[in-house]
C-alpha cells in the first residue's frame, strides 16, 4: 500500500481528499506535530493507520525532526522504545 505526502498530511488513496486513511500534522520548527489519524470504517483493520505512522517516522528520521502525538493513536504508537529517537 502506497502512502502520499500531501499538504501538512500523509494519506493512503486517491488523494487528500478522497483518502482511505489519513495523518494530519502541523510542523513547528524541528517538531512534528501529528494531530489526528484518520481510517474511513470500511478501511478499518487493515494497517493503515500504523502505515501512515510508519512513514511518519521514516521521514522524521530522514529530516532529523521529533513528533509529538497529540493524535492519541501515535501518541500510543511513539510509546514503544523503538521510538525514542523522534519521540519529542
Amino acid at each position: 500500500m502506497e502512502v502520499k505526502k500531501g499538504k501538512n498530511c500523509y494519506y493512503i488513496g486517491e488523494d487528500q481528499t478522497n483518502y482511505k486513511g489519513i495523518l494530519q500534522y502541523e510542523e513547528k520548527g524541528d517538531v512534528i506535530d501529528a494531530k489526528h489519524t484518520i481510517v474511513k470504517e470500511e478501511f478499518g483493520g487493515q494497517g493503515l493507520a500504523g502505515e501512515l505512522v510508519k512513514k511518519l517516522v521514516e521521514d522524521a528520521r530522514r529530516e532529523n525532526k521529533k513528533i509529538k502525538g497529540t493524535c492519541s493513536y501515535v501518541a500510543k504508537k511513539l510509546e514503544s522504545s523503538e521510538f525514542n529517537d523522534v519521540r519529542a
